[in-house]
């Protein structure tokens, strides 16, 4: 199955329509769980977006379907590797998980990051083994376990990464 095609925008340049949709996105009290709240990452990009954080809203056409939290260097946790950007915060609206988005934009993810940030060469992120459908995005992205898991707040955490080449 082919990924859908999306488009990543950053936090700063949606229109406050858009920024309105992201702020209505909903997930599951599971993945709040997991990951948090959209509103807590929307306040985490808006209280530091600068060269270290950024905002990305998934749009599909004229819809957005997610956000992403993308951090680095002295925004990044300090399990990350020093020229790694760390998504940091993954959310897809809860009418649309399923439908590949994740995938997506995790694919695109890619491209921002060669375009914004040429320096980084791998993504990175941290999940909870008990997320079997993020994990799965994740590795349909391309991205594999690259240490140990270790006992986190929830479960075991598993590090997952993916090289940026010129894929």
């Amino acid at each position: 199955m082919a990924l859908p095609s999306v488009e990543l925008m950053g936090w700063a340049d949606l229109s406050a329509g858009e920024q309105a949709q992201v702020r209505a996105l909903r997930i599951s009290a599971d993945q709040v769980e997991y990951a948090g709240t959209i509103e807590r990452a929307i306040d985490k990009v808006v209280d530091g977006q600068g060269d270290e954080l950024a905002g990305l809203a998934i749009r599909r056409g004229t819809e957005i379907v997610g956000f992403i939290v993308l951090a680095r260097r002295s925004k990044a946790p300090d399990w990350a590797e020093r020229e790694a950007a760390v998504v940091s915060a993954m959310r897809i609206g809860e009418q649309h998980q399923g439908r590949g988005f994740g995938a997506a934009a995790l694919h695109a993810l890619a491209d921002w990051v060669r375009r914004h940030w040429p320096q980084v060469h791998a993504l990175s992120l941290s999940v909870d083994e008990g997320n079997a459908a993020g994990i799965r995005a994740y590795q349909k992205a391309g991205f594999v376990d690259h240490r140990e898991r270790v006992a986190g707040r929830i479960g075991w955490v598993r590090y997952m990464s993916r090289l940026i080449g010129a894929d």
